[in-house]
């Protein structure tokens, strides 16, 4: 996704001229204007989703690259600030996921239902009134507290870019720590909005002016709060992402024929429609639980992309504090210990 400007062995960052990092951050822009085209859908969907997911997976093995580049050889404040700053990633990604875990559960109440519906044999009147239980259960949902994750690793963009003065090479390195981050965010809204209604407008994030590829977001932005706004003049909810919008559907389609086998008394002709439309049900479910599990997998990668990055980063924090630096002087030796000789050096913290 990225490429370096120079090769292994070259420069380092704080050797680099104003010219060959204005170079270096415009070359990382360019980087993530060309995926983010790619993702104006005509409507969001699970393998968009998840192509999303992807980006931003490569983004921040980008960054990773990025930070190995430019930082100093004796200089650990961005590998630190990178520590604390990605701590909000691995939030988001397990809110995310418990979100899509329970999505999931939900749905596999549906399965249920539709398998005592869809029987060969006609179902009973108990039959109905479980399948009808489960299907009403799965209705309900919660967001755990994404909203405020997503909002908090919004907000933390703008205080980075607030923070004092940075060197040149510094201010490069925090500039896509920044972009990547404020993407974090955003794809994170548009999953949290597809998945969950209650959602409503968490797409609309500001997008940072100093960023050239807003016009790809903004692309995105546009369709996605079309999909929601999709049904508005009509009572009933309306899901942005295809096939939950789908399921949800056929769902209600299935509830409305168990009231009417019910106020009916169960006569041939609607009990048939009913575990036809079960059957459109289950499979419908079981298709949009593929996609799920294939883009919590997905999220899940995301975070383990972020934990390595930063594994690799407090390994090298912790041997640069056991290196520490070599003291000028060797200090006088200290006698009162049996003739043993110590001395300390200080070392960074």
């Amino acid at each position: 996704m990225y490429t370096r400007l120079s090769s292994p062995g070259d420069k380092k960052g704080a050797k680099l001229s104003a010219e060959e990092l204005e170079s270096i951050s415009i070359s990382f822009d360019e980087s993530l204007r060309s995926p983010l085209w790619c993702l104006s859908p005509a409507s969001a969907s699970l393998p968009w989703l998840f192509s999303a997911i992807n980006v931003l997976t490569t983004a921040h093995s980008a960054v990773r690259s990025l930070i190995y580049e430019l930082k100093s050889d004796d200089d650990d404040s961005l590998l630190s600030w990178y520590l604390d700053n990605s701590v909000k990633v691995l939030e988001v990604c397990n809110c995310m996921s418990s979100n899509i875990e329970r999505l999931c559960l939900h749905h596999l109440d549906r399965s249920m239902a539709m398998k005592l519906l869809s029987s060969e044999s006609n179902p009973s009147e108990e039959d109905i009134r479980q399948a009808r239980d489960l299907l009403v259960a799965s209705a309900a949902e919660g967001t755990g507290n994404i909203e405020e994750l997503i909002r908090d690793l919004a907000a933390s963009i703008g205080m980075s870019a607030l923070r004092e003065k940075f060197l040149p090479v510094d201010r490069v390195v925090h500039r896509a720590v920044r972009a990547v981050n404020f993407l974090t965010a955003y794809v994170a809204g548009v999953i949290s909005s597809a998945l969950c209604s209650t959602l409503g407008m968490v797409v609309c994030l500001p997008i940072p002016e100093e960023f050239p590829w807003g016009d790809s977001v903004r692309a995105i932005q546009s369709t996605i709060i079309l999909e929601l706004r999709r049904g508005e003049e009509t009572d009933r909810k309306t899901r942005v992402l295809i096939e939950l919008d789908d399921v949800e559907a056929r769902g209600r389609h299935v509830l409305e024929l168990i009231n009417e086998v019910v106020a009916s008394g169960g006569g041939e002709e609607v009990v048939g429609r009913l575990r036809e439309a079960a059957a459109e049900l289950e499979k419908a479910t079981k298709e949009m639980l593929h996609g799920l599990y294939r883009l919590q997998d997905g999220v899940r990668e995301l975070f383990l992309t972020v934990t390595r990055i930063r594994k690799e980063m407090v390994d090298e924090l912790r041997a640069s504090l056991w290196r520490g630096p070599m003291p000028k002087k060797p200090p006088k030796p200290n006698k009162s210990h049996s003739g043993m000789v110590f001395w300390f050096s200080k070392t960074k913290k």
